[in-house]
């Protein structure tokens, strides 16, 4: 579910977003993923379709991100990387409730079980050996293939080298597939989602300090 650039990084400079940050990166990632194969599936295009898109986005930083301190971007917020932290990725009984009310409002009542089984099926494919989950990384149209993804990726990748443990994704464009094996990351499964898109699941081995 990411949207990566594949050239060497250049001189980015990065840091941890904060909530103050909050609609300027959602801009971002609505941009960054407005042809994105999964989550315009999920959303369904169609009326209200911009609200709900970015309801979406909001709703990952909301309850996914910025709870655990793990969103990088950079300084001009055109690019950004939603990480969770070992042991961080599923959602407790808590968590869940309060993402409902924003879950039925983006998938809306028609799709809501259809998208609810698949999303639950890819859940259970997650990879339970400690590890970090690259949740999203996009950067605007405007400014991608200038390494502001690569540059995003480094520190929570040199962070899960140190800790010795790996690092997980989804990705629903094959284009990306080579971009992210250049990062360590394999493809470990394919995941056919009826009527909907494929995914790819991408396991990173710890690299040797």
């Amino acid at each position: 579910m990411r949207s990566p650039d594949d050239r060497p990084p250049k001189a980015v400079s990065i840091r941890q977003a904060t909530p103050a940050d909050r609609e300027a990166l959602i801009d971002t990632l609505v941009r960054a993923f407005a042809d994105d194969p999964m989550y315009t599936w999920l959303t369904h295009r169609g009326r209200h379709f911009d609200r709900r898109y970015r309801q979406l986005f909001g709703a990952y930083l909301d309850h996914l991100a910025f709870p655990h301190g793990q969103v990088w971007t950079t300084e001009d917020l055109k690019a950004t990387a939603l990480w969770a932290p070992p042991g961080c990725w599923e959602l407790g009984l808590w968590q869940q409730l309060r993402f409902a009310p924003d879950w039925v409002q983006v998938l809306g009542l028609k799709n809501l079980w259809s998208r609810w089984r698949a999303v639950d099926h890819i859940q259970s494919r997650h990879p339970h050996t400690p590890h970090w989950y690259l949740m999203v990384i996009g950067a605007d149209p405007d400014v991608q293939g200038q390494g502001r993804a690569s540059a995003l990726m480094k520190p929570v990748l040199e962070v899960a080298d140190q800790m010795q443990v790996g690092a997980f994704l989804e990705t629903p464009k094959a284009s990306n597939i080579p971009i992210y094996e250049r990062f360590g990351f394999r493809v470990t499964e394919e995941i056919r989602i009826k009527n909907g898109p494929t995914l790819w699941l991408m396991w990173r081995d710890p690299q040797a300090l």
